[in-house]
Order: C-alpha cells, then structure tokens, then sequence
C-alpha cells in the first residue's frame, strides 16, 4: 500500500486526525497561523474557560497554537481566538473559529493540511483591516 493510499481522515473529539500523523503518535492538538501582512498583527487565545493570552506574529512569520493531551482520550478544549482586524491604533477583536488536528509534535512542521490558517489583508480596505482564512 502507497502513502497516499494509507492517508484517512475521521473526527476524533472535535479534531481532524489524519492519516500521516496515525503512524507516529498523536500528542497536541493544533493550528498554525502564518502572518502574511506586512505588519505584526495582534490576537489572543484561551482554552475553554482558561486564561486569555495576548501576544503578536511578526510579518512573515508562522506560530503554532497547540494543547498537550494529557490522557489517551487525546481531546482539547475548545480554542476560543480572536484577531485584532483593525491595523490601526484601535481595537476591533473579531472572533475566528480555528479548527485543530492532532499532530505529533508542536509546531507548523507537524501540523497536517487541515490546521493552517492565513492572516492576510482584507480585500478591497487598502490595508486597513485583515482577516483570517483557512489555508489551501
């Protein structure tokens, strides 16, 4: 059997697991966003009702927002994000649903076609407000 014939999809506790990832063992649940503003854009997380964490992703750059399984049940709780749209000195959080898939690891490398997500301008507000899509 081929690689690509070995390749399945399922939904196992509200995330994808695909197949390349079912050989080695699953341990996060994960999304990777890649800024490709020309600008550092702002956003912050939390897992279910934790805490809220607000940080920033330089232009060109990737960053992986993972949780650790802590049990064989591998779940996560639900990632609550949002993204500062508005590229100038004001605030307008916008709230995104981002989708994780289990990996094998932490990071942009280990996550699967299914969890990348864009950060890009907004068509048609001359660079004023971004957005985020899901990644081809």
């Amino acid at each position: 059997m081929t690689a690509a014939a070995a390749v399945a999809f399922a939904f196992v506790g509200g995330v994808l697991f695909s197949g390349p990832a079912a050989a080695q063992q699953i341990t996060h649940g994960c999304a990777c966003l890649h800024n490709q503003t020309q600008a550092q854009v702002s956003y912050r997380y939390k897992w279910g009702e934790g805490e809220w964490r607000t940080t920033s992703l330089r232009p060109g750059y990737q960053t992986a927002l993972c949780w650790q399984y802590a049990n064989a049940q591998r779940s996560s709780p639900n990632l609550v994000f949002e993204l500062d749209v508005d590229m100038s000195k004001g605030n307008a959080w916008t709230k995104y649903a981002i989708a994780r898939v289990q990996t094998a690891g932490n990071n942009c490398a280990a996550v699967g076609g299914g969890g990348h997500y864009n950060v890009s301008y907004r068509p048609n507000t001359n660079n004023s407000f971004i957005h985020i899509t899901k990644r081809n």
